[in-house]
């Protein structure tokens, strides 16, 4: 081996036992493999794109929440246009876009670990003065990365609720082992 390569070597294993990883990566599978996934629009463009994020980290969703470790529900996805800038004609000449979505985190039992967080991105744009169809269309894009990254947020808060339910004692570590109650007692 030379000692270029070994130097690679050697770096990519520092860099991976110093816990740096990829933005935007999320360990959940670490935590839990199983996931119940719940929202009143499931099958919204929030709904698919944290499923998306879910299946790349080898969580499985569940149908119902006893089948799960831990359920997310997401309880809201809003959507906030306001004009940001005006032109000297009184046009508007740029827009700000607000993602927000308010979820909970819930136990097997359905019991909350976490209520009420609330995930938001917001982003501003140039109105384009000749296209109206220009405009609509980076306003497409810009929610769609968006939303990506308001997923990414999410799944992130996700993560911290677990292991700050965990180091309370409030759920175990151990991956998708039943929970002890507090008189000893175990549940499925």
């Amino acid at each position: 081996m030379s000692v270029r390569s070994m130097m690679i070597a050697v770096l990519i294993l520092l860099t991976g036992a110093c816990g740096w990883q990829l933005r935007g990566s999320v360990a959940l599978s670490s935590l839990t493999d199983t996931l119940h996934l719940t929202s009143p629009d499931d099958y919204g463009a929030l709904m698919v794109e944290l499923r998306n994020r879910l299946s790349a980290d080898d969580i499985r969703l569940t149908d119902s929440p006893t089948e799960a470790r831990y359920t997310l529900r997401v309880n809201r996805e809003l959507v906030d246009k306001r004009v940001a800038a005006v032109g000297s004609d009184a046009l508007a000449s740029a827009y700000e876009l607000t993602l927000r979505a308010e979820f909970d985190v819930l136990d097997q039992r359905g019991i909350p670990i976490a209520t009420r967080l609330v995930s938001s991105v917001t982003r501003s744009y140039n109105a384009s003065s000749g296209s109206a169809g220009s405009s609509a269309q980076e306003e497409v894009l810009l929610t769609r990365e968006m939303r990506t990254e308001l997923a990414q947020q999410i799944l992130r808060q996700l993560q911290a609720a677990i292991n700050a339910a965990q180091a309370e004692g409030l759920v175990s570590d151990a991956p998708d082992a039943p929970d002890e109650t507090p008189n000893g007692e175990t549940t499925p």
